[in-house]
């Protein structure tokens, strides 16, 4: 089973700049030795509503906290996160 973990919210303006960002934060996985990467961009998930404080992007529910961070610049938001198998 997977499991989302380390969750960051980054902006940059591709897939693989977001990527690449959030594997320079040098974040350590907590099982999986080598985890997949899951980009999601912001403004292309289906039923987000920019306005509510309480989203869902891919496989990750966001809160009041998060979205204000993603309001500051949704165009180039990305919410990426490890799939750790556990």
């Amino acid at each position: 089973m997977e499991h989302t973990t380390h969750t960051e919210i980054i902006f940059a303006d591709s897939d693989a700049e977001a990527k690449e960002k959030y594997l320079a934060l040098d974040i350590k996985p907590d099982h999986d030795e080598n985890p997949k990467v899951d980009v999601v961009k912001v403004t292309e998930e289906e039923d987000v509503e920019l306005d509510q404080d309480f989203n869902l992007f891919g496989e990750v529910s966001v809160g009041p906290d998060v979205m204000e961070k993603i309001r500051t610049d949704a165009e180039r938001a990305y919410v990426v996160y490890y799939l750790e198998k556990h």
